[in-house]
């Protein structure tokens, strides 16, 4: 099958770019939130001192879809961010969201270097 052909079925329910808004805008509202006193403050340590949420910036990796994968036998997609310090162009971590083939949210995942 041709690239078109599979993400036309894979993408049936829900856009590739409304998979990847809907990641972004999760990101941002846990960055936010974050970076507020009412943050999760074990979160905001993994972050480089005095770092502020305009210091961030966030940038699209990749859109993988697994037909099948170890931790799930049916299709799911992952959006893939990654984020970076503007000053240093330094990659701090990843963050991605785990969709179904109807494009439910299924599990989210940060890891921090």
């Amino acid at each position: 099958m041709e690239k078109e052909a599979i993400e036309t079925l894979v993408f049936a329910q829900k856009s590739k770019t409304e998979l990847i808004d809907e990641t972004i805008i999760s990101l941002q509202g846990l960055l936010y939130e974050t970076f507020l006193k009412k943050g999760d403050r074990n979160l905001k340590n993994e972050f480089p001192t005095n770092t502020h949420p305009d210091d961030l910036r966030i940038k699209l990796d990749n859109v993988v879809i697994y037909i099948e994968s170890l931790n799930s036998p049916e299709l799911s997609i992952e959006v893939i961010l990654d984020i970076f310090i503007n000053q240093t162009n330094f990659e701090l971590g990843k963050f991605s969201h785990f969709f179904n083939e109807e494009g439910n949210l299924i599990d989210e995942l940060l890891v921090m270097n």
